[in-house]
């Protein structure tokens, strides 16, 4: 096995040292998790809870590695590209997080956790990198990079939502929490609906339907504004 950066490996067969030439290989890498598996409802629940859900339950959760190609230039420079496409079907610039790096051993791919396969070859890193910075890119050694991430499903109320976490942050991604009138505006609706009952009982008639009108459009507009506000997450 040869460390990261070394410029000489030692055997501990024949205990001999050899000089290393990286230059044009590829490299497996994984980041350890730094998020137990065990604290991941906590967080998912956490998050469902600022949004309005407090009796969200996880319904599936597992541990994934993502691929990356990292990329070094000759003059040191990394650039990190997703090894397989986004949402719109392309490869694009992915950005990976520190943490403690080890080689990937095989014994250990055959775990439980899904080793997700690049679907983009060695061979069009560079092209792809190209494309997505606009100019040519010059490559002196790859990686390949398996980034942590526990994926899952969490209930909310009678619907399943899909959720994605950082094993080595416990950042949120791609969680959009259903909107849910808060008990703010359940609490306005209410004194809104006291003053409309105040206000036809104590003002003449003519004036009695004005202030119903404004009072009832304001609680309706305020409705609406709330229910389209971003909804908070503990992530992107």
């Amino acid at each position: 096995m040869v460390p990261e950066g070394a410029s000489y490996a030692h055997c501990g067969y024949c205990d001999s040292e050899s000089f290393v030439d990286l230059n044009g290989a590829i490299l497996y890498q994984v980041i350890r998790p730094t998020v137990a598996r065990s604290r991941v409802p906590g967080l998912i629940k956490a998050a469902a809870l600022d949004a309005g859900y407090p009796d969200a339950a996880i319904q599936r959760l597992d541990l994934v590695y993502e691929p990356v190609w990292e990329i070094e230039s000759p003059d040191g420079r990394r650039l990190c590209i997703s090894a397989r496409p986004g949402p719109n079907g392309r490869f694009e610039i992915a950005r990976l997080p520190g943490g403690e790096r080890s080689f990937v051993d095989t014994s250990e791919r055959e775990r439980s956790a899904d080793w997700i396969e690049p679907e983009l070859a060695p061979e069009s890193v560079a092209e792809v990198a190209a494309r997505a910075t606009g100019g040519p890119v010059a490559v002196k050694t790859m990686r390949l990079v398996h980034h942590p991430m526990f994926e899952g499903q969490v209930l909310l109320g009678e619907t399943s939502h899909e959720f994605r976490l950082d094993a080595t942050s416990g950042e949120l991604y791609d969680v959009e929490w259903p909107a849910r009138p808060s008990f703010r505006f359940r609490n306005q609706a209410w004194r809104a609906t006291a003053i409309m009952l105040l206000a036809a009982a104590l003002l003449p008639l003519h004036l009695a339907g004005g202030a119903v009108l404004i009072v009832g459009g304001y609680t309706i507009w305020e409705h609406t504004r709330q229910s389209t506000l971003p909804q908070p997450t503990a992530g992107r």
